[in-house]
């Protein structure tokens, strides 16, 4: 603990958001992404329309389509799989380390949240009765941890777009 909770699981969550960022960047090439998924939209209408005929001619081309969309899918997919795997290495030593110094740490929120009900728990089919959404004044240092990140997620993709923006979309 530097500071205090609050304050030091916000800079974790900076930290994490940029990190995480600048991962997507480097292995996900965003615009080829969308290119691809435009590709594939196309591809995947083209093969409902040729599922219905009957013809060699139209079999083979469904099957090249096939074979064209899954190996477009298999790229997107890679490419998410080295940011995954990359990132475990910036998150799960964070996690740890977080839920090492921070386990009883009570954070007050600066603002009150919704939350799930504390008396919810998933993996409990008794509980069930009790889901609902509560509003919290305080959080674990998980709760915080998840409600920074968000906020940081969200601040660093604004900043991106005016970026793009200003920059006349380079």
């Amino acid at each position: 603990m530097i500071v205090n909770p609050m304050i030091d699981i916000l800079a974790i969550s900076a930290i994490l958001s940029i990190g995480s960022t600048v991962l997507r960047s480097k292995f996900i090439d965003q615009g080829k992404m969308k290119e691809q998924q435009k590709e594939i939209k196309e591809k995947q209408a083209k093969m409902k329309d040729l599922i219905g005929k009957q013809d060699q001619k139209s079999k083979n081309e469904l099957e090249a389509l096939e074979k064209e969309v899954l190996e477009a899918m298999n790229t997107m997919l890679s490419s998410s799989t080295k940011v995954m795997m990359f990132s475990m290495v910036l998150f799960l030593p964070a996690f740890f380390l977080m839920g090492l110094f921070y386990e009883k740490a009570i954070i007050d929120l600066p603002i009150a949240l919704p939350w799930f009900n504390s008396a919810w728990n998933i993996w409990d089919l008794g509980t069930y009765a009790n889901f609902g959404i509560q509003i919290y004044q305080q959080t674990n240092w998980f709760g915080w941890y998840f409600a920074s990140y968000l906020l940081t997620t969200i601040v660093i993709t604004i900043g991106q777009k005016v970026y793009k923006t200003i920059n006349g979309g380079m």
